[in-house]
């Protein structure tokens, strides 16, 4: 009964109050480059995607930098090492003067700790409560201690901490086994939250009843799968831009276009030649909200006249399929867009006036 109301409790305290303090609220300054750090355990390592040119791209942190680059510049730290628990990450932080420079700089942090606590407790003293117990009591005191860590160091970044979720599915006896502990962890971290100015991701709910979806299960993996991961990545966009555009990371990546944080669908695909992002004559005609605008080439020059304005071009202009292609950024600039450039996902993001 009694670990019944703590859940209920804290599920209620979630809802109500997802994010209180006037630290948690305050908006990214765009208007210059964003620094990021995303440190902690293995999810924050995204563990549980493929790997793509040896690295995890489309876990939860770099999807975040994605958003975020696709709104203006924004540089990523990853420190995520899988397998630490909350005393390793402590001490660790101790003895790390890099990380805790970069933490000073960081515009945006993201955490995620608590995870491995219970699995390495669990995994040491099986069924043995009174372990658990004390290791849980400890996370308490450690998760205060690294919030308060971060605080000495950065009082005005964003920052966001993430539930711990329970891997297993509902009807998994270890659903149950392990489900007292992820909400003492949880309600440890919402009560620390509160104090040091940090936002709560609500993962455990987020992921109650859609284990078998959000979760890499299907391969033996208690980590969040890609979609678990662009789950995270979502509540958290959501917050800071009010949108979350996927943009994910492929082996045979092709150049994506956004239109004011919306996904553009074009009928002719764009082409990445020249590290350049072309796009057809006639396209852009379409995209282009002044018809009365007039333009200019030929094929391999390397500048294009719009209404008589000579706009050089980084790459000569292409004839493919009897088509012209042209550098779609350089003109974009040109009448007035702003254009944020997504180099993991080749994505073009646009903001017309």
């Amino acid at each position: 009964m009694a670990r019944r109301l703590r859940q209920y409790v804290c599920s209620l305290l979630l809802l109500l109050f997802p994010a209180q303090s006037a630290g948690a609220s305050a908006p990214l300054p765009l208007d210059r480059p964003i620094e990021y750090v995303a440190i902690g355990d293995s999810i924050t390592a995204g563990w549980g995607t493929p790997l793509i040119d040896g690295a995890r791209l489309n876990g939860y942190a770099p999807l975040l930098h994605r958003q975020m680059q696709a709104h203006g510049r924004a540089t990523m730290h990853n420190l995520g090492i899988a397998g630490l628990t909350s005393g390793q990450f402590l001490f660790l932080l101790a003895h790390w003067p890099e990380a805790v420079e970069q933490l000073r700089r960081a515009d945006l942090i993201t955490l995620s700790i608590g995870g491995n606590d219970i699995i390495w407790t669990e995994h040491q003293k099986p069924g043995d409560v009174m372990a658990m117990r004390a290791a849980l009591t400890k996370y308490r005191s450690n998760i205060q201690k690294i919030l308060s860590a971060f605080r000495k160091v950065n009082q005005r970044a964003r920052l966001f901490v993430l539930e711990v979720y329970n891997p297993f599915e509902q009807q998994d006896p270890r659903h149950r086994l392990f489900n007292e502990w992820i909400t003492w962890v949880n309600e440890s971290i919402l009560a620390v939250a509160t104090q040091y100015d940090a936002t709560v991701v609500p993962v455990a709910s987020l992921f109650a009843t859609h284990e078998k979806e959000y979760v890499n299960l299907a391969n033996h993996d208690i980590h969040p799968n890609p979609l678990g991961h662009q789950m995270i990545a979502k509540q958290i966009a959501h917050q800071l831009f009010g949108r979350f555009t996927p943009l994910l990371v492929t082996p045979d990546q092709q150049p994506n276009l956004l239109w004011n944080g919306n996904a553009r669908n074009l009928p002719t695909r764009l082409i990445w030649e020249n590290s350049t992002i072309y796009i057809s004559l006639p396209q852009l005609k379409a995209i282009d909200q002044d018809a009365r605008r007039t333009l200019r080439t030929r094929v391999g020059a390397n500048a294009v006249r719009i209404d008589g304005m000579r706009i050089p071009l980084p790459s000569p202009v292409l004839l493919l399929d009897g088509t012209l292609y042209l550098p779609l950024r350089p003109i974009l600039e040109s009448i007035g867009a702003k254009v944020y450039w997504v180099p993991d996902s080749l994505t073009l993001s646009v903001f017309s006036k």
